[in-house]
């Protein structure tokens, strides 16, 4: 008997020492693992895993490198993790703003 589990490693610098095969509705599965690599040692990844998602992360990115991740990116399903500075003045000054963008975002969806 088998049972299916979804696992999510901490975050670490460098994947490496892994192959990927698969794509398209079939998913992307791991084909190879190095024994002595991150992979492996960090990540704990094992041949057969599905790949659900990969989050990478932008502190210390080249900007170059950035680019192309958001590029590559544009017609897959993504989700993203912001840092939003807000004028709290303005909040106070008008508290239905907020109000009326949760109601037009609900619309929306």
């Amino acid at each position: 008997e088998t049972m299916e589990v979804t696992l999510k490693t901490e975050a670490e610098a460098g994947a490496s020492g892994f192959s990927v095969k698969g794509g398209g509705n079939e998913g992307i599965f791991i084909k190879k693992v190095l024994k002595e690599s991150p992979a492996s040692k960090i990540f704990s990844l094992r041949e057969g895993d599905q790949l659900l998602s990969a989050t990478i992360f932008f502190d210390n990115i080249k900007y170059e490198d950035a680019l192309k991740i958001l590029q590559y990116s544009e017609p897959y399903r993504v989700q993203f993790s912001l840092k939003r500075k807000i004028v709290v003045q303005e909040e106070i000054e008008h508290p239905t703003a907020q109000y009326k963008k949760e109601r037009i975002s609900q619309v929306d969806i």
